[in-house]
């Protein structure tokens, strides 16, 4: 394979648009370069509608700065890799279908912080890198073949997830073997999508982030400056300590204001949506501006009650039409979890790449107990899931006798009906929580927000909390670890379903 004919198609970097070529402020580790070869420390640094162009590999060039000649195994081909291990910014856990590419220095990095919603990913990237190689395995697992030596940066990225790691020193034709790296937790690390968490009564996936990693700085109230991690109040839904940023009036009353950001997380209110205290109903426009976000990259997390969503309006109408709903509270029994199958293959019988990815990951991250995910506080609301247009990827155990093969999570990618070419963005739901509400959790589970004494001295769940300061800090627990990936997955550019993440060269 000759270099001057090497092109890499990236498929996995986030819904995009139009943006500066501005590249970002980076930092070595010690200030100067660290060599990897022979396993030596490296140093940490910072940071439309078609299918995104291939992106070119330049030709990579030696320690000395001349060209290096071909890959491959002969007498005087270019045998030097590098290869490493991506994990979750909290260095913890480690991450799939994450990008690592060498940085050409003429090439910038684009400011992802200007890059508006819009399909595809091509600016995201830089256009063109020295050397790329396949997307991180479930184990987080990444192999640079073919790599310059000499000083180099790398760069990590999924979607507008993106650090920088400088000077690190590569060695000619041998194996580079680079310590662990990790995404951002914060802006002076590198560059973080804009996520939207409405907050509410019944579940408190505002705090995910948190226990991912994020730092509690990228936290502001509704689309404050100086954050990524925007905190919209619904009913009865934690809020920042400066007050309430209502969801209703502030997040999905403007399709402006819905398109301001890459992701939307919207957190179990324990009644159909209203996103405030009393909030609003859902209405046909609510639901028109969600379906328009999507259908222009967006992507969107919904949980229990928010099927208010779906079950009425554009996704339930002719080929959109997602699923049969069963409204309300639909508890199946919150005194015990129930164990769930990841689903790994279609309900057509074919392949399913990225659940058998989610099924080997929790698998290797200690998540499954007998080869299944143990799920507490699940709910039954989806009744006949519609594939196509809708993916199953959890449903709870056929033999669990009170709600047997329940959906638990689904997907489906938007324009609904779209060809893998046009397939712009995604919405995912979830009868799964990440915890039983404000004050309540699994045993052993510390719960999020504090517990008050009632008038007659009885402990009562509160039933709102402020946001970072009172989530609780513990180690992900198996659904948590579930909905981890199913975030960073819903924060990359997509694979479309039945796909496996690739980089064609």
């Amino acid at each position: 394979m000759r270099l001057s004919s090497l092109c890499a198609c990236i498929c996995l970097l986030g819904p995009t648009g139009c943006s500066s070529s501005a590249a970002p402020n980076t930092v070595t580790g010690n200030g100067s370069p660290t060599a990897v070869g022979g396993g030596a420390g490296g140093a940490q640094g910072t940071g439309g509608g078609s299918r995104p162009p291939d992106l070119q590999v330049s030709p990579s060039l030696g320690s000395a700065g001349s060209a290096q000649t071909a890959c491959g195994s002969g007498p005087g081909s270019n045998t030097t890799t590098i290869e490493g291990y991506v994990y979750d910014p909290a260095g913890k856990n480690p991450l799939y279908n994450i990008s690592v590419y060498v940085l050409d220095p003429e090439s910038p990095l684009p400011n992802l912080d200007t890059v508006p919603l819009a399909c595809g990913c091509s600016q995201l990237l830089p256009n063109k890198v020295l050397a790329i190689g396949a997307p991180t395995d479930v184990s987080g697992h990444f192999e640079i073949p073919c790599a310059p030596s000499g000083p180099v940066s790398l760069v990590v990225q999924t979607g507008k997830w993106r650090r920088q790691y400088d000077g690190i020193t590569v060695a000619a034709n041998q194996a580079n073997k680079v310590p662990n790296m990790r995404l951002p937790a914060n802006s002076a690390e590198g560059s973080l999508p804009n996520i939207a968490i409405a907050t509410g009564a019944s579940d408190s996936l505002e705090c995910l982030p948190l226990r991912l990693g994020v730092s509690a700085s990228e936290y502001v109230a509704g689309s404050a400056a100086g954050g990524h991690i925007h905190i919209y109040t619904g009913f009865r839904g934690a809020a920042m300590a400066q007050g309430p940023v209502e969801a209703y009036s502030s997040l999905w009353d403007q399709q402006a204001h819905l398109n301001e950001h890459d992701v939307v997380l919207l957190s179990c209110e324990g009644r159909e949506t209203t996103g405030g205290t009393p909030g609003a109903p859902m209405t046909a426009a609510f639901q028109t501006y969600l379906m328009n976000y999507a259908n222009s990259g967006g992507r969107v997390f919904a949980s229990h009650y928010q099927y208010a969503w779906f079950n009425t309006g554009p996704f339930a109408t002719g080929a959109n039409n997602l699923a049969t709903w069963t409204t309300g509270m639909q508890t199946i029994d919150d005194t015990q979890s129930f164990p769930s199958v990841i689903n790994t293959t279609l309900a057509g019988g074919a392949a399913f790449p990225e659940g058998s990815a989610l099924s080997q990951w929790l698998g290797m991250v200690g998540a499954l107990t007998s080869n299944q995910l143990p799920i507490w506080f699940a709910r039954n609301n989806v009744q006949a899931l519609a594939q196509p247009p809708a993916t199953e990827w959890i449903h709870i155990a056929p033999d669990a006798s009170q709600a047997p093969s329940a959906t638990q999570y689904f997907s489906v990618d938007t324009p609904v009906g779209a060809g893998a070419g046009a397939v712009c963005g995604r919405v995912v739901y979830s009868d799964l929580h990440v915890s039983g509400g404000p004050g309540t959790n699994a045993p052993g589970v510390a719960p999020d927000y504090p517990v008050v004494a009632n008038q007659m001295g009885a402990r009562a769940r509160t039933q709102s909390g402020i946001v970072p300061s009172q989530c609780a800090d513990h180690p992900l627990t198996p659904q948590e670890e579930a909905l981890e990936f199913m975030l960073f997955d819903l924060s990359s550019c997509l694979v479309p379903i039945g796909q496996t993440p690739t980089v064609v060269k």
